[in-house]
């Protein structure tokens, strides 16, 4: 299919610097993949650099590996790395960095996952960037463009200067890095258009970054501070720009409706669907208690029936200890907004097995559903649960994971209690969320774990039979002190060199502050 480009690509005869922008997944999940294309976008743009885009189905490129200088790989899911390593052998690269003469390319990583704690995976990389690449990027690629002849061990220490930029060889005791972040007064969206992509031919808007609500669990509330909001008239002008190419926008953010002109914003699209003009518009999801009326009319005159709220616990009691101020009221009174602008489904989100959860709170959840379906009987409601996993930086990293049989337990319960009053409740895997938990809370001792699991599969068999491997071999310890175990509030974590605007000082006292309620 081809591409639209949204922006002025720069016709470069002699470049002075040669860059793969790599997608550790297929083709059509890259395109959808507003972070990449936004790296990618910001590297094309330099006059001076030829920057390509590879994914793991890449077939050919114009670049050889050997005229390559830098690598950058997009991070956004804990299991992207078996892709990462895909992508490596498939040019011949090393994995490990410390394995990769001069003569190979430097490579670069950036995304939640490396923000938060890159330590099982910072063998891979030359260089990391902890937290926004917007500021950065730019000043990144020119220092590797001024000082190409130089070896990289050099290169590596003019790029130590830049807040953000994590070496992982020089990392030692006392070795602290600075989370890079952007102001955001501009607002960021699909720089490319395709109809083959997950979501096709869809102009993307970040309109807001971080959170409010700083849910114990939640990275984006922990790893994306302060919250920034777009400003209104760059979100326009980038809504006037995107529907010079399509009739689909999607509007990103963890807390769409908390933003201040988040009525201006629905009111202007309205006025253009009013005057005629066909749109489609989709929003990540809804926070219950921030839903509009206008919010929801601008939805439903762009097509959509169905509604996404994030609900994570079915009680307020535990609501409250995961820290979401959220009532029951609010989510009823936010349904019935719903029914009354002409939806007719709600997606619902919810987590198993968080701190202190009880199977009342199960039951809380299978009653809320319940509750809604006795008053509006033809209103389709779709919940969907995964379990609880521990992130870095966030005040549920010390927390104790239930062990996969007691999960698997509550996955089958919650099906069968949805199904009694005619609801069909999925839920995730709860083998994978433990390997994503084990990642999360993982230090560099994985790393040699890691690549034997890429190299018999990567599947979930893989990930059991080689850590029975180790074990026996003594290489690795017991994975559930990672994966489940509650940690020691006074205990040396492998992200503690980070330093975020929530220190771990902070973070201790949030976790001992959610605990205490009942």
């Amino acid at each position: 299919m081809p591409e639209k480009f949204l922006y002025d690509k720069t016709k470069i005869q002699n470049a002075k610097l040669n860059v793969w922008c790599a997608f550790p997944a297929v083709y059509n999940f890259a395109m959808s993949a507003l972070g990449y294309l936004t790296v990618f976008k910001h590297i094309d743009s330099i006059a001076d650099v030829y920057a390509e885009r590879i994914y793991t189905d890449s077939n050919s490129t114009k670049l050889m590996l050997k005229d390559v200088d830098l690598i950058t790989f997009s991070f956004s899911f804990e299991l992207d790395y078996l892709g990462i390593l895909k992508i490596l052998e498939k040019y011949d690269i090393p994995f490990l960095a410390k394995d990769r003469i001069d003569d190979y390319p430097l490579i670069y990583a950036g995304g939640p996952v490396v923000s938060a704690n890159p330590e099982p995976f910072a063998e891979f990389f030359d260089f990391i960037m902890i937290g926004d690449a917007e500021p950065d990027i730019e000043k990144i690629i020119n220092i590797l463009k001024d000082n190409k002849l130089k070896s990289k061990q050099e290169k590596l220490e003019l790029l130590s200067d830049i807040e953000g930029v994590y070496i992982p060889k020089f990392k030692k005791e006392g070795y602290k890095v600075k989370k890079s972040s952007s102001k955001l007064n501009f607002c960021t969206a699909s720089p490319i258009l395709t109809e083959n992509s997950f979501f096709p031919d869809t102009y993307i808007m970040e309109v807001e970054r971080g959170c409010t609500q700083k849910c114990g669990f939640c990275l984006t509330s922990y790893i994306n501070t302060p919250i920034r909001f777009s400003p209104l008239e760059e979100i326009i002008k980038k809504i006037d720009i995107g529907l010079k190419y399509t009739n689909k926008i999607a509007l990103l953010g963890a807390i769409i409706c908390a933003h201040p002109r988040i009525d201006d914003i629905a009111e202007y699209i309205i006025e253009k669907i009013d005057s005629g003009q066909e749109i489609e518009v989709t929003v990540s999801s809804l926070r219950a208690d921030y839903v509009s009326d206008k919010v929801l009319e601008m939805l439903h005159k762009c097509g959509q029936k169905t509604a996404t709220i994030a609900v994570e616990a079915g009680s307020e009691r535990l609501r409250n200890i995961i820290n979401k101020d959220l009532k029951t009221q609010d989510i009823l009174t936010a349904v019935d907004k719903m029914v009354n602008q002409g939806f007719t489904g709600l997606k619902i989100y919810g987590i198993l097995g968080l701190p202190k959860e009880t199977y009342e709170d199960l039951d809380s959840f299978v009653n809320l559903c319940k509750e809604i379906k006795q008053k509006y009987k033809s209103f389709n409601i779709i919940p969907s649960f995964s379990t609880f996993v521990p992130k870095a930086h966030t005040p549920f990293q010390f927390a104790k994971r239930e062990d996969t049989k007691t999960l698997e337990k509550k996955n089958e319960y919650i099906k069968k209690q949805f199904a009694k009053i005619g609801i069909k409740a999925r839920t995730s895997s709860v083998k994978w969320d433990y390997i994503q938990s084990l990642l999360s809370r993982g230090s560099r001792e994985l790393t040699p774990y890691l690549i034997e699991v890429y190299k018999q599969g990567g599947n979930i068999g893989a990930f059991k039979n080689v850590y029975k491997e180790f074990e026996k071999k003594g290489m690795l310890q017991n994975p559930d002190i990672t994966a489940l175990d509650e940690i020691d509030l006074n205990k040396e974590l492998p992200w503690d060199f980070i330093e975020y605007p929530n220190n771990k000082e902070a973070l201790k006292s949030e976790y001992k502050r959610l605990m205490a309620i009942n």
